[in-house]
């Protein structure tokens, strides 16, 4: 066989590659329309990082478990789109030349690079360190026969000194000295252009003047390109360009209507040339915010093939922009990207549509360069770019015989060789199983860096129990693993939590040590000493039908580099409940097995069919079993972890498990929580849930959203004992059990408010109330806070609920939390008490709820 070489690999991956070659579904009006208009594209995110083919590289603006999601080929980077090329580090030089040759396929005249200033001095920039990636770009630019500039963005360091003027002046002076000397630098009649943004910085025109000034008093003419409101800075004479306005704000975020004069280009452009600067305004191919929810959280525009730009060009040609800007050759967080890629708004199956959008409105064709060398791309994009097999597998389907059956089905399917074979690992090699049963152990190696919680039973959806968890506590738990050493390099990690249909995306993160600080390009210089895998789900429809069914959300990643493992792994998970935190290492030839049933000629989809062993069928709680598949390429594909609880079953012949009533001495009120019915709902300003029965073999009220009463046996005169046990499901919730008179107007109570887990050490706020109203109390009654302390109790459920009492003596209310005195308060207004109110919202769990003299 004669080996195929780079080039000719190249040529074959293009070919393949050459998808819709009949380019956009465009109108013919718009072909050419910008033939004779410079046209650039103002964001070259360099910013992007993965740690491939240099396992030391951070990643930087992405989430990724480094495992597949949905296809062999695609990696998990919980991102909305997908580059053609696969996740990657801008850094690569063959990446950039790819994308360098793109833009230049797709007809455009420049792009700007984004820069960011540093935080310390505000001198250099971030891109400078470790690797100076402005040079490397330059220079690429020069070998490719194109030019880019660059865009400071000095808007995005609100506070910092790198917006003040003089510090700019001096970066932009060593910036220009530096740099634009070279022949990739862009330059417009004969000036190197430096572009920045003032949207966001309050800076004055007099600042920005004075600020060109010195800068070509050193470094000579500048093409001075400005992103920002033309009104305001117009009158500078030293700024040649201008962008001023968006084209996303004329769709209606609602309506998706156009309303094309908002920021109207035509008072723009008119603005623009009355001061005789070159004038144009953003435009955006579409703009989805849904992957980053600390930012935009919709979808501003939704991009139609390429007809939302071709419409709103149009409409700007007809007041005469100078030049065109356009939004983002890739920013895959807002998904206004030109970049090819394989997923975006409106993709039909050619991943090249951008760039063929951008070359039929400059009247020229658009031809694929080859996609970068094999080896630039992570492997498991391979088969897609046709370099061949680099991924292995995936478990595609997994499923019991019946839900509570002894046997799995685990369907298994590639897209490139054929299947042989499956491994099948329980609860991994390194683990800790929370405690199954009352009185049970956990199971597994890895040892708690402190006492956990006892472990509760769960129970899901259709009433029956998926097994036991631990809570986890404000501040995460700990775990050693045991000889680390004898974990292999490359490892996987998983994590199984109760489901909580409340919380479907609960945080989940498992925190790491790097064997070797990861260098940082901000600040300069900075180390990244741990690595966090990021387990919390992100909005997939895909994603809960199991976990609904079984009680269980798993979730696996790969360690992207080599970690220190002689010290302790931190989960956090906000409150959540521990079933399994587990370790994947090496294939083991005893746990695979090679029987699979194809479903098609070439064996790529293949059933294989498990008895679940005896210990597990004999062993009441929850089990985990990891799960990876191998194909004829020698790939093993990524692992899956799978939660198989042994069902223990309740009484159906009920409602609720009625306890033994309290006998408590002397109390008017003495109720074990096992008889809601006793109990009247208030109307109120949130949706009504009746308080519900927990089936086991303690019961207790769960509130939520709800706010109930009942009225005591006979009225209580004076001073009073009220106390009861509690716990919240969720951080940032409120609690009010309330003592009142008949009306219930007046009385005093207790609020426990749960806060944020980072505030009161995750115990939450305990407050003494009281009420002096003049209505009885409704939902949104929260009453007087008379004291207000920290609770000193885990305000989230791990097993133990806290104990509180609130005494009247005297005139003097004292609040105790787990017998401690946390608060006492003064007041006399009040001494006759008739009711007993009840106010939680998602959720609350009470019991033992006590009223006495």
């Amino acid at each position: 066989m004669i080996p195929i070489t780079k080039l000719a690999a190249a040529a074959c991956a293009s070919a393949a590659l050459a998808l819709s070659a009949a380019g956009p579904k465009l109108s013919s009006e718009s072909f050419g329309v910008l033939k004779d208009k410079p046209t650039y594209i103002q964001e070259w995110h360099i910013w992007w990082g993965f740690p491939y083919p240099d396992r030391q590289l951070p990643f930087l603006h992405m989430d990724s478990t480094m495992t597949s999601d949905g296809e062999p080929w695609r990696l998990d980077w919980n991102r909305n789109g997908y580059p053609l090329v696969g996740p990657y580090d801008a850094a690569n030089p063959e990446i950039i030349r790819w994308q360098i040759r793109c833009m230049k396929a797709a007809g455009l005249d420049s792009v700007a690079v984004m820069l960011h200033p540093d935080n310390g001095k505000g001198i250099a920039f971030i891109q400078e360190a470790p690797t100076d990636m402005i040079e490397r770009i330059l220079d690429i630019a020069e070998e490719e026969d194109f030019q880019v500039f660059f865009m400071d963005e000095v808007a995005f360091r609100h506070g910092t000194i790198a917006q003040n003027t003089d510090v700019m002046a001096q970066r932009a002076i060593r910036f220009l000295k530096k740099y634009a000397s070279k022949p990739g630098f862009y330059r417009i009649d004969g000036k190197p252009v430096y572009y920045f943004q003032t949207y966001g910085w309050p800076v004055k025109p007099e600042a920005l003047e004075a600020m060109f000034r010195k800068v070509e008093a050193e470094a000579g003419p500048v093409h001075w390109m400005v992103f920002g409101a033309v009104t305001r800075f117009g009158s500078i004479p030293q700024i040649a360009s201008m962008v001023d306005g968006a084209n996303h704000h004329r769709r209606n975020k609602e309506t998706r209507a156009w309303q094309l004069k908002e920021q109207d280009p035509a008072v723009i452009f008119a603005n623009g040339h009355k001061f005789g600067k070159k004038i144009t305004d953003m435009q955006y191919p579409k703009f989805d915010g849904t992957s980053q929810p600390w930012r935009q959280t919709g979808v501003a525009q939704y991009g139609l093939d390429g007809r939302t730009l071709e419409t709103t060009i149009l409409h700007a040609l007809k007041s005469n922009p100078d030049f065109i800007m356009l939004a983002s050759w890739n920013d895959w967080e807002e998904g206004a990207n030109f970049e090819p890629g394989w997923d975006f708004d409106g993709f039909a199956g050619d991943p090249y549509l951008y760039c063929r959008v951008i070359a039929h409105l400059r009247g020229k064709e658009f031809v694929p360069p080859p996609p970068p060398p094999k080896e630039a791309v992570h492997p498991t994009i391979w088969e897609k770019l046709g370099y061949g097999d680099g991924a292995g597998p995936v478990v595609d389907k997994i499923q019991r015989s019946h839900n509570r059956g002894g046997s799995l089905a685990v369907t298994v399917r590639d897209t490139a060789s054929e299947v042989v074979a499956l491994e099948v690992v329980w609860n991994g090699d390194v683990y800790y199983l929370a405690p199954q049963g009352p009185n049970g152990k956990p199971g597994g190696t890895l040892v708690p860096g402190a006492e956990l919680p006892k472990s509760v039973q769960l129970k899901n959806t259709f009433t029956f129990s998926p097994g036991y968890a631990v809570g986890v506590r404000a501040g995460g738990l700990s775990f050693t693993v045991p000889q680390p050493e004898k974990v292999p390099e490359n490892f996987a990690i998983g994590v199984a939590t109760a489901f909580d249909p409340e919380k479907p995306m609960q945080s989940v993160r498992v925190t790491a040590t790097n064997r070797e600080p990861v260098l940082l390009r901000e600040p300069i210089g900075g180390k990244q000493l741990t690595y966090t895998f990021n387990l919390t789900p992100y909005p997939r429809d895909s994603r809960f039908p199991g976990e609904i069914w079984n009680g269980w959300r798993t979730a696996v990643a790969a360690n992207p580099r080599p970690m220190d493992l002689a010290k302790p792994l931190t989960l956090e998970a906000d409150g959540a409940k521990l079933g399994l935190i587990s370790i994947l290492g090496d294939v083991q030839e005893e746990r695979v097995i090679t029987n699979g049933e194809p479903f098609d000629e070439a064996g790529k989809i293949k059933t294989f069919r498990l008895t679940l062993p005896d210990e597990v069928l004999n062993t009441p709680g929850a089990h985990f079993v990891w799960l990876r598949g191998k194909d004829a390429a020698g790939n093993w594909g990524s692992p899956v972890l799978y939660a198989v609880p042994n069902y223990e079953f309740f009484d159906r012949g009920s409602d609720a498990v009625v306890e033994t009533d309290l006998d408590i001495p002397g109390a008017l009120l003495a109720d074990n929580c096992s008889r809601p019915a006793d109990w009247k709902q208030v109307s109120g300003g949130k949706p009504e849930v009746r308080p519900y029965i927990e089936k086991r073999s303690s019961t207790r009220f769960q509130i939520s959203n709800s706010l109930v009463y009942r009225d005591l046996p006979k009225p209580l005169q004076g001073g009073f004992k009220l106390t009861f046990e509690a716990a919240h499901t969720n951080f940032q919730r409120y609690l009010i059990v309330a003592l009142t008179d008949a009306e219930g107007k007046h009385g005093y109570g207790v609020g426990w408010d749960s806060v944020r887990s980072d505030i009161a050490g995750g115990t939450g706020f305990a407050r003494i109330l009281l009420f002096d109203e003049a209505k009885p109390l409704a939902w949104n009654t929260t009453g007087k806070i008379l004291a207000n302390k920290p609770s000193g109790h885990p305000a989230l459920e791990d097993g133990n609920l806290a104990r509180f009492e609130l005494t009247l003596r005297d005139g003097v209310l004292t609040l105790k939390v787990d017998g401690k005195v946390i608060a006492t308060a003064k007041d006399q207004k009040f001494g006759n008490f008739s009711r007993i109110y009840l106010r939680g919202n998602q959720s609350q769990f009470l019991d033992n709820i006590v009223v006495a003299p």
